[in-house]
């Protein structure tokens, strides 16, 4: 079974689509839990909907090594953490209209503060975090999309179609580009997230070089684009959409409000 830890501003976004795209109905989005952390009952009350389940995602699968799982193949992407809150940022200042300035969503957003290292070991705990991405099936880097799914495709032991549409992508980066030329907010950034920054050169250092020597590739690689499709309208994502959105989504609403029941109930 494929897990995918999808870390905000990644390409995960991009990479849930490849996933959706190629296993439809056996695909499943976690990330409709609505929880910012899901447990292992959260994932067994998802394997009962999705009994033909051989993958999952979301950005709430949280140190996933801690889920019990049949044959689990751990994925996920890291992304240059200055980088990427920029992109957070910029992402929140105009699809979510945040009034908020870059320092004061620093402040305000878990999401904005080594993300990278609290969703890899479900806390603000590097060692940990190294100590997982160690045990990733596969850890891939925004940076070398491609290349890193080239380099996925000889050992997923999952078929899949790596073709996709760049998804979440920027219209306008006036708001990124502005920040990356702000040398106060570059290092506003880089204090904010000292422990991304480890873990993302540990990656790039010790961790995607295992891989590149596992698939036969180089860091210098050139390699062909998987971005083919000029629309999502496919009849696997359309399958998975359907599933997932409209029912799934409806399913976990009962589900949540009976958890909520429960839980008051210990009280």
């Amino acid at each position: 079974m494929l897990f995918f830890l999808h870390i905000p501003k990644t390409a995960g976004t991009t990479f849930q689509f490849i996933l959706e795209n190629s296993l439809g109905l056996t695909h499943c989005h976690l990330g409709h839990l609505g929880y910012k952390v899901a447990d292992q009952r959260d994932f067994d009350f998802a394997r009962k909907f999705f009994p033909w389940m051989r993958s999952i995602a979301g950005h709430n699968l949280c140190d996933p090594m801690r889920f019990v799982a049949p044959n689990p193949f751990y994925i996920t992407f890291l992304r240059e953490p200055v980088a990427r809150s920029f992109s957070e940022y910029q992402d929140n200042a105009t699809r979510g209209n945040s009034k908020l300035t870059f320092e004061a969503m620093l402040r305000a957003d878990d999401a904005m503060t080594n993300i990278q290292v609290k969703r890899v070991a479900g806390k603000a705990d590097l060692d940990r975090a190294k100590m997982n991405l160690e045990k990733f099936s596969f850890v891939g880097l925004t940076e070398k999309f491609d290349l890193s799914l080239h380099m996925l495709e000889k050992i997923c032991p999952v078929k899949l179609n790596y073709g996709y549409k760049r998804k979440v992508t920027a219209r306008d980066n006036s708001i990124r580009k502005a920040l990356e030329a702000d040398s106060r907010m570059v290092d506003m950034a880089r204090e904010h997230n000292r422990l991304d920054i480890e873990l993302y050169d540990f990656a790039v250092k010790e961790i995607f070089p295992k891989f590149l020597a596992q698939t036969g590739f180089s860091a210098t690689d050139k390699v062909a684009s998987f971005d083919k499709y000029q629309s999502e309208m496919q009849p696997n994502f359309l399958l998975h959409r359907f599933y997932n959105q409209t029912l799934f989504r409806n399913v976990l609403k009962v589900y949540k409000k009976r958890r909520a029941r429960e839980n008051a109930a210990r009280k």
